[in-house]
C-alpha cells in the first residue's frame, strides 16, 4: 500500500514554466521541497521565497533539466497546449 501512496504523492507537479510574452517565461517553485532544492542548487538566480524567477525558455531548461534528473515533475504553460514533464 505505501507504494500506491507514494506515487499519488509523486504526481503533484514541483515547477511551473509559463510564458508570458515571446521571449519572456517566468519559472516558480510550487512545492517547498522544489524551492528548497533551487535555493541549494542555484542560489545565485533565486528570488526572495515564492517570487517567480523571470528567464527565457533556454534559462528556464538548464534547473528544469538538472531538476528532471532527480525526479522533480514540471508543467510548462505555453502559448498553444500545456504540457507536464
Amino acid at each position: 500500500m505505501s507504494a500506491f501512496i507514494a506515487s499519488v504523492e509523486r504526481q503533484a507537479l514541483d515547477f511551473r514554466i509559463r510564458r508570458e510574452q515571446a521571449r519572456h517565461w517566468t519559472g516558480r517553485a510550487l512545492t517547498q521541497q522544489a524551492a528548497h532544492w533551487m535555493r541549494a542548487n542555484f542560489a545565485d538566480c533565486c528570488p526572495e521565497e515564492n517570487q517567480p524567477i523571470d528567464t527565457n525558455l533556454i534559462g528556464a531548461n538548464a534547473p528544469i533539466w538538472k531538476a528532471h534528473s532527480v525526479g522533480f515533475l514540471t508543467e510548462y504553460v505555453g502559448p498553444d497546449a500545456n504540457y507536464h514533464t
